[in-house]
């Protein structure tokens, strides 16, 4: 019985700490902390299609397939 005292005071500490960081970013002292932006731009070329993607892995495959051939 014992360790169920300790183990409320645990959860209890836990539970106020959490409420406590809660209140603080909702009051804004945390202002951004929890909160992150993408800043980027996509140029049209740099988009690479599933099709590409594939044939750009068959490509390099083929090429290590040969490259174990020539060796022998």
């Amino acid at each position: 019985m014992e360790t169920s005292g300790s183990n409320s005071f645990a959860i209890l500490a836990l539970t106020v700490l959490a409420a406590g960081a809660l209140l603080l970013e909702h009051t804004g002292f945390f202002a951004g902390a929890f909160r992150t932006e993408i800043l980027a731009m996509v140029d049209g070329g740099d988009v690479v299609s599933v099709g590409e993607a594939v044939t750009a892995q068959n490509t390099s495959a083929s090429d290590k397939a040969s490259a174990r051939y020539s060796r022998r």
